[in-house]
């Protein structure tokens, strides 16, 4: 028997249904912690609005030289690339969550398999 998982999005404030295509990551950061929500557009840009007074008045901080892991590309997200070794990872029988960081062995095997999108 064949299967076939959907994977479907939601806005996280108000669950409203998106497809792939409208789903706004955004990651922000507060005492310490970092959250991540999937949003619509709609919710992403009142978020925008509402955190920009806070950023104009901040002071942006970032790390010194010899504190905390190397800078590399690793950690850093392309959520519309990420949308894409999903599907193609699900489409090839791989195992991959929808939402979190995606197993270095499941990019290897996509850049492998389209070498064009790296």
């Amino acid at each position: 028997m064949a299967r076939r998982e959907v994977t479907q999005f939601f806005d996280d404030l108000d669950n409203t249904p998106l497809t792939a295509d409208e789903v706004n990551v955004v990651e922000f950061s507060y005492k310490g912690s970092t959250y991540v929500l999937d949003l619509s557009e709609e919710n992403a840009q009142k978020f925008a609005d509402t955190i920009e007074p806070y950023i104009a008045a901040g002071t942006k901080v970032t790390r010194t030289r010899g504190r905390g892991r190397p800078s590399s590309n690793a950690g850093k997200s392309d959520s519309g690339r990420n949308r894409r070794i999903r599907e193609w990872a699900r489409d090839n029988g791989l195992s991959v969550s929808s939402r979190g960081q995606i197993a270095r062995e499941v990019i290897d095997a996509y850049e492998a398999a389209n070498p064009s999108d790296r």
